[in-house]
């Protein structure tokens, strides 16, 4: 299967910089990112930034600075997420689970996120539900399946995280999440390709890296190609376009 650089769906473009940032433009040319830590070259300025939870690897201060503009709208699911993630809280906006904002025309709506073991309980992150000229988009966050993730209705584009390093969100049970939403185009994220290079811890042995690469293992989406077939799913397997540092 070819890997692709971007993919899109009724002109709205998906490109996967890297860990659970991605950027999607609309047909208007509106720029959206999620959980932005990694960037690639000169990015545009972000319209809207949604941040699920305050994880390293999901969000870091300066990388939000670096495609944010006074004009930026932000929306993270906790209030101390804010804090943590943001230099300025201007412009910033909270979302429940349940509850729906809008904002330039962009509907957000916060979804239950967890896992049974590991470091996401529930409540302390969420995913979401973004309706953007007319293209219902599911975000993840960090989750394994879910009863609420099997629940989703009418949802054309979901942007699922495929795996982490402890086994508490798996492959195979995110394939079967992703057949019961029936999403027209999956995008898998949340993952270290195959082809980067391993980690390696500073010469003191202490793991205080923000280094996406340590949080989640190796994987290739391609392999799940075949588990779609004949389901009207289609699979994106993007190519990383970012890198971990700014």
């Amino acid at each position: 299967m070819k890997v692709k650089a971007s993919a899109s769906l009724d002109g709205i473009k998906y490109e996967w910089l890297g860990q659970s940032t991605v950027r999607i433009t609309g047909k208007d040319g509106l720029v959206v990112y999620t959980d932005p830590v990694e960037l690639d070259d000169d990015p545009p300025k972000g319209d809207l930034i949604l941040i699920t939870h305050h994880h390293v690897d999901h969000c870091l201060p300066e990388f939000v600075a670096a495609i944010r503009d006074e004009s930026t709208r932000l929306v993270a699911f906790h209030d101390s997420y804010i804090k943590y993630c943001t230099q300025d809280i201007k412009g910033v906006r909270t979302v429940k689970i349940g509850q729906t904002i809008e904002l330039g025309g962009v509907r957000i709506t916060g979804v239950e996120a967890y896992t049974k073991k590991g470091f996401h309980m529930r409540g302390e992150g969420c995913g979401f539900t973004i309706e953007l000229s007319g293209q219902r988009i599911y975000l993840s966050g960090d989750t394994a399946r879910t009863e609420e993730m099997d629940n989703l209705k009418d949802i054309d584009v979901a942007v699922i995280s495929l795996c982490d390093n402890i086994h508490a969100i798996e492959p195979d049970e995110i394939v079967e999440a992703v057949k019961k939403i029936r999403p027209r185009l999956f995008i898998p994220v949340h993952f270290t390709p195959l082809d980067e290079s391993n980690p390696q811890l500073p010469e003191d042995g202490l793991l205080y890296t923000k280094d996406p690469r340590f949080f989640t293992k190796k994987e290739d989406p391609a392999r799940l190609v075949r588990s779609f077939e004949g389901s009207g799913i289609e699979i994106a397997v993007l190519k990383k376009l970012g890198r971990p540092e700014i």
